[in-house]
């Protein structure tokens, strides 16, 4: 069942000159697929006036349609609707009790294929009642252009419907609709087995823009380290990719909003991390250039914003 409307407090800006912030309504509703037998709780991001375009998040492990929600707030302060999808089977069910040892192994039997494959079709559902669900409004159906963002596991997910190639994992088309991805805490799991990463990341075409933090590891959940998040933008093949490295930047740090599951387990900052500002500007301007088609949003992204990034940050284009 559909949950009340609200109006969050706006303090969104352009990344890419000056702009009056777009006042939004969020919505609590869930999707029901029939073919699997499972529902999706949903958080939509609805801005008063026509959107400039669609975001798809998906959280990470252990996250809820909550998650991202600090990023989804601003951008459709923007003018940008979104969907959050909450994924059942990894999300804040894995919250069994307060045992960090016990949270911890339910994170790891978590990342499995089966369960990369569930999500994976929980997005693709997602896109494809989108222009055809009656639950949805005017400003999801009518929605031309759709970037796909998402966080750690949620990353991971956008990355297979970008076109990361796995063994485990079938190939299936993107939707048209689909524009661009943002990937908070991307990585490249395995890295040393299979056909290599060329191989893996090589059949993305689509502008894809990398962000994540000097200390983003895997905080002892995986293999991940923060420089193998930097993995797939190096094997991704030329043409509107970016990598956006924060200095000092944690894990959570790139969420958008800690679950209960992610808090029990990691360290969360008490404030916003100095580069929030920059994270926010380096997205709006990334969906402004591909999903609005703003060429000023294209240009600054890639002259005006790197000068105002701290001097241990890093920003790379190719």
């Amino acid at each position: 069942m559909d949950g009340p409307l609200s109006t969050p407090v706006v303090t969104a800006r352009s990344a890419s000159g000056p702009s009056f912030p777009v006042p939004h309504r969020t919505r609590l509703t869930d999707l029901h697929d029939s073919r699997r037998a499972r529902s999706l709780p949903l958080k939509l991001y609805l801005p008063d006036a026509a959107p400039a375009g669609l975001i798809l998040f998906s959280h990470g492990l252990g996250g809820t349609r909550e998650g991202g929600s600090v990023w989804l707030s601003h951008w459709a302060g923007l003018g940008f609707a979104a969907i959050a999808v909450q994924h059942p089977g990894s999300d804040t069910s894995l919250l069994h009790n307060n045992s960090p040892l016990a949270l911890r192994q339910a994170f790891r039997l978590a990342m499995n294929p089966d369960e990369l494959s569930r999500r994976a079709d929980d997005l693709r559902f997602v896109l494809s009642r989108i222009g055809r669900e009656p639950g949805f409004p005017d400003a999801i159906n009518s929605a031309q252009k759709i970037g796909l963002c998402g966080h750690s596991f949620g990353a991971v997910t956008v990355q297979l419907l970008a076109g990361e190639r796995r063994p485990e994992q079938r190939p299936e088309p993107t939707d048209a609709r689909v524009a661009a991805i943002l990937a908070l805490s991307p990585s490249a799991r395995h890295a040393d087995k299979g056909p290599g990463l060329a191989h893996r990341f090589g059949q993305i075409r689509l502008p894809f823009l990398s962000i994540t933090g000097s200390r983003d590891d895997g905080m002892g959940l995986s293999d991940i380290t923060a420089a193998n998040r930097e993995l797939p933008y190096r094997h991704m093949p030329p043409g509107d990719k970016a990598l956006l490295v924060f200095a000092g930047g944690t894990h959570l740090d790139f969420a958008g909003q800690a679950s209960q599951a992610e808090g029990s387990l990691f360290p969360v900052r008490r404030e916003p991390p100095v580069f929030r500002d920059n994270l926010l500007a380096a997205g709006a301007a990334f969906w402004r250039a591909h999903l609005a088609g703003d060429a000023d949003a294209r240009h600054w992204l890639n002259t005006t914003f790197p000068g105002q990034l701290r001097p241990e940050d890093r920003f790379e284009t190719k």
